[in-house]
């Protein structure tokens, strides 16, 4: 997954918060997730109803079609309210999955769960390979995926966190050199961590 320059602050969810984007492919990830809001004061929820959702996606297919470096990406079909709902419950999973919590308020808890999609084998003379699998939407979900697994091989995927505050769960693409960044935000994130911090110390004394 190579970087590249302007072409990558076209993922609408990531740069609404003003951030850097991870590299290649796996910006559609970090921009799937930050779809969702940042604590209580925050974008809305890009998910939250079908007319904010086809936006999202129309803007980020256009924007995967044009960087993707695995020839995964494809025009999908517009969404319905069930492929909204669908994508919204997926994501929250995701979500679990990758970071050990939940975003949601209201999630069941199951990304805990392994998530079981099935990709395509192929095999061509350059060898055998993996692609996404499924129909419309279902297909979208197995692609994100199958960059999660890309960028875990490439070991690029462990930089992409989730903000360490418990009142922010925005996404961020570490680029520190020893991988140690914990808010998405220093200045916000990181000065709110402190000032609580230092409350309950001179609470407690």
């Amino acid at each position: 997954m190579t970087e590249g320059t302007g072409r990558y602050m076209a993922w609408p969810a990531t740069t609404r918060y003003g951030l850097s984007v991870a590299p290649g492919n796996l910006g559609l990830v970090q921009d799937f997730l930050n779809t969702i809001t940042e604590g209580t004061i925050a974008p809305p929820d890009l998910l939250a109803t079908l007319d904010s959702a086809q936006e999202w996606a129309d803007q980020v297919t256009e924007q995967w079609i044009s960087i993707d470096e695995l020839g995964w990406a494809k025009t999908l079909p517009r969404l319905t309210e069930n492929d909204r709902k669908a994508l919204a419950a997926f994501r929250d999973r995701l979500f679990e999955g990758l970071f050990g919590h939940s975003h949601s308020e209201t999630s069941s808890g199951a990304g805990r769960n392994t998530l079981i999609y099935r990709p395509v084998l192929t095999v061509s003379t350059e060898g055998i390979g993996l692609r996404p699998g499924g129909e419309g939407w279902k297909y979208f979900e197995t692609a994100l995926l199958l960059i999660c697994h890309q960028g875990q091989i490439e070991g690029v995927l462990r930089r992409m966190k989730s903000c360490k505050s418990e009142t922010c769960d925005v996404v961020f693409y570490d680029r520190s050199n020893n991988n140690s960044a914990v808010w998405h935000d220093v200045k916000l994130c990181g000065n709110r961590a402190n000032v609580r911090a230092y409350r309950e110390r001179a609470a407690a004394s």
